[in-house]
């Protein structure tokens, strides 16, 4: 994991990047991409969890059903992991901004 001036920030320094990043990122592509990988990673988590139930209770193809839930779950966490990621970056380059002026 990269080691990012953001994390080593105070508090009260965070809520001013971050009031500053609502400022400058609201309603923004960038934003609204962060929002869709967030509601299609919470799909995916409830879609695998939906065909592991539904494979438990019905008995039917537990192993197919197995290898759809499987990959689905981990492209769901992948998905969170790069939109953390990707806010992380815009967030420390706010903070590096601030710093130099």
């Amino acid at each position: 994991m990269r080691d990012y001036y953001y994390n080593h920030l105070s508090k009260e320094e965070k809520k001013k990047i971050k009031e500053k990043y609502k400022d400058d990122y609201a309603k923004s592509d960038f934003d609204n991409r962060l929002r869709r990988l967030l509601i299609y990673s919470f799909i995916g988590f409830i879609f695998s969890i939906f065909l592991v139930v539904y494979s438990f209770i019905t008995n039917e193809s537990m192993i197919s059903n197995l290898l759809i839930a499987i990959p689905l779950f981990i492209v769901s966490v992948i998905f969170l992991i790069g939109r953390y990621y990707a806010k992380i970056t815009v967030l420390n380059k706010i903070a590096l901004n601030l710093k130099k002026n």
